[in-house]
């Protein structure tokens, strides 16, 4: 699995999400998509007070892990889907 770059990013966002929407599905992997998904919906869950602090250093490791670099991480926490 490659990490989660700008232009993966760019492609998720340029369809809200939704991979049904995509055009070029073949040319997307569909299991970072999903990494993807998992992260924003624990990203929010964590926001809005429903994760521990332990569950929330987990979720910034695997973002670190998964990511690029840390703008993407910075980019990712941005995102509101």
């Amino acid at each position: 699995m490659s990490p989660i770059d700008h232009a993966f990013i760019d492609t998720y966002v340029s369809v809200a999400g939704d991979p049904d929407r995509l055009t070029t599905r073949n040319a997307v992997d569909m299991e970072l998509w999903e990494v993807l998904d998992g992260l924003l919906l624990d990203l929010h869950l964590i926001r809005h007070g429903y994760a521990t602090d332990g569950y929330a250093k987990h979720i910034e490791n695997e973002l670190r892990r998964v990511c690029a670099d840390a703008d993407v991480v910075r980019r990712i926490k941005e995102l509101r889907l």
